[in-house]
């Protein structure tokens, strides 16, 4: 008997295009970066411009001594002024007269901390260009040091964990939500366990970027920095989004839609128990996360106002 064809899965349908990066990328093992990366331009086009800063993705985007690891015109810039170079590239094919999609590829470090201040003035400008922030909570690539969107907690080089100190002292900013607070015209958060979740978004955003200013913020866990096994980085994407510490949404104009609802989440724990960097929190440390979950999520609920409506389920 014939062996019944494998379904592929529906995300597939979205890979219009070929990977534009080498076989082998420099990222750390297990990293959902390189997914990311190969993602973006599959499902986005041949049409793309992307500029980022020193990050994680540097030594892939901008190259390594003569050489580079992809065929994508890629610009690099300082963390200070991600989005402002973004804008003067968006500026510029405009006037030219050339279509394009410019992308602004960041980690968190520089959307929420160094260059926050130019990404909200392109955001308050309506700049039409897409800002992709992959968010791995922390430096990762200088040395796993704390920024303003590592959890309050979490062990990082400079929330260590001793006699005087048990990780961040103070929670974590809700970046994408403050950029959907700028009403532009289309915020996002995504993770990459869910890919047509995520190639939905990127289209979107696509689409939406010709109204102006875009941003999608994406759960990128860290094996290295997290304390995650290697094979682990998905599932930790998946328990994220079951706990509602990384709930899927999307904004247009500031009006907030869930993608996804949990309507039984997980407890904090299940998600904290994966990750090293959490190792060290006792019951009250887990308490006060949970709550600052809860928090979030009932400030989105109640901003969409109809949590149940176009959504899939969990």
């Amino acid at each position: 008997m014939a062996e019944k064809k494998k379904k592929l899965s529906k995300v597939f349908n979205y890979l219009k295009y070929d990977d534009p990066f080498a076989g082998g990328l420099t990222f750390c093992a297990g990293c959902p970066l390189e997914l990311l990366a190969r993602f973006v331009p599959r499902v986005l086009g041949e049409d793309m411009v992307i500029t980022g800063t020193p990050s994680c993705s540097a030594p892939v985007l901008l190259g390594q001594n003569i050489g580079t690891w992809h065929r994508m015109p890629y610009y690099g810039t300082l963390m200070t002024g991600a989005a402002a170079n973004a804008t003067g590239l968006a500026r510029f094919y405009k006037r030219k007269g050339i279509k394009n999609t410019v992308v602004c590829f960041n980690g968190d470090g520089t959307a929420s901390d160094i260059g926050f201040g130019n990404l909200s003035g392109a955001a308050e400008r309506n700049e039409p260009f897409i800002y992709i922030c992959y968010d791995n909570e922390g430096y990762m690539n200088t040395g796993i040091q704390r920024s303003s969107t590592t959890p309050a907690g979490a062990r990082t080089t400079t929330s260590p964990v001793g006699k005087m100190t048990h990780g961040k002292d103070v929670t974590s900013k809700n970046l994408p939500l403050l950029m959907a607070m700028h009403k532009i015209p289309y915020a996002a958060t995504a993770t990459m366990s869910h890919l047509e979740d995520l190639a939905k978004k990127l289209l979107k955003a696509k689409e939406k970027k010709e109204q102006g200013f875009c941003y999608l913020h994406v759960f990128c866990p860290c094996p290295t920095g997290w304390g995650v096994p290697t094979d682990g980085s998905l599932d930790l994407c998946r328990m994220a989004v079951k706990t509602n510490f990384f709930p899927l949404w999307e904004a247009e104009q500031g009006e907030i839609r869930f993608t996804r609802e949990t309507k039984k989440p997980k407890p904090i724990g299940e998600y904290t128990k994966l990750i090293k960097k959490f190792g060290h929190l006792d019951e009250e440390g887990i308490a006060r996360l949970q709550s600052d979950v809860d928090y979030n999520y009932s400030i989105l609920s109640r901003l969409s106002g109809k949590c149940e409506q176009g959504g899939s389920n969990d």
